[in-house]
Order: C-alpha cells, then sequence, then structure tokens
C-alpha cells in the first residue's frame, strides 16, 4: 500500500501545533523541528512550500516564523499533497504529465484511471481540520 510521503506527515503535524495555538502566534521551523524531531531542511522545505500555496503567511526576521492564513476547514488533504509533493496520482505515470513507457503494452490503464479518480474524490473530501480534529480527540481520551 502506498503511504503518504513523509512531507505531508510533517505538513500535518506543524499544522496541528498551529492549529492549535492562539490566532496569529508565529511558529519558528526549528521549534516545529524539535518539538517532532524532524530534519530542519525538510520542515523548511516543507512549510515553504505550503507558504507558497497559501495556506501559510511567512513572516521574516528575527521574530519571525508562519503563521496559518487559510480556513484548515476548507484546505484538503488534496491540497496539501499537491502543495507539497507537486501534482497527485495513484501511479506515476498519471502523476507525472509525460507519456508512459509502457502505454503500448498497458493492460490496466483504464483501471487505474478509476483509481486515481476514487483516490483523488477521497482525498479532496478529506479537510485537513477533519484530520486534525481526529488528532485532538484522541489526544483527550
Amino acid at each position: 500500500m502506498a503511504a503518504l510521503p513523509r512531507q505531508v506527515e510533517y505538513a500535518l503535524m506543524a499544522l496541528s501545533d498551529m492549529h492549535r495555538a492562539n490566532p496569529g502566534q508565529l511558529f519558528a521551523v526549528r521549534r516545529l523541528c524539535e518539538a517532532h524531531e524532524v530534519p530542519f531542511d525538510v520542515m523548511s522545505k516543507t512549510m515553504q512550500r505550503l507558504a507558497r500555496a497559501k495556506i501559510l503567511r511567512a513572516v521574516k526576521g528575527v521574530n519571525g516564523g508562519y503563521q496559518i492564513i487559510r480556513d484548515l476547514s476548507v484546505v484538503t488533504l488534496y491540497d496539501l499533497i499537491e502543495a507539497i509533493m507537486g501534482s497527485v496520482g495513484a501511479v506515476a505515470c498519471l502523476r507525472e504529465g509525460k507519456p508512459c513507457p509502457l502505454e503500448h503494452c498497458c493492460n490496466v490503464t483504464d483501471s487505474m484511471l478509476v483509481l486515481d479518480r476514487k483516490l483523488k474524490d477521497v482525498y479532496r473530501g478529506t479537510s485537513v481540520l477533519e484530520l486534525l480534529a481526529v488528532h485532538s480527540r484522541q489526544q483527550r481520551n
């Protein structure tokens, strides 16, 4: 079974901390890395990508950091994956946007298209806030 890329997990970890904090609070990448034992370079790139996707705002300077600027109830898992990883697809040939070298002999193209559509539907139908709420409920129990 394919797993979500680590960067998506790291983004969810950061967004969870940020969502539970005071609105407008800035989060330094280093602080997030220390809290979750995540490599700095990976978390830094992940946060930059979320800022480019207008999910976060980057504030430069000594007291800078990142803050959430979009309502996480309307940011989907699909949006998050796309912001971090680029195009989303169930299999490589559907993700890359270039012809598959096996296209001439592939006998599962239609099946992969169906799978791709279903996965994207799940990703688009799952908000980041929904995922974070599951985590919050488990923390309370």
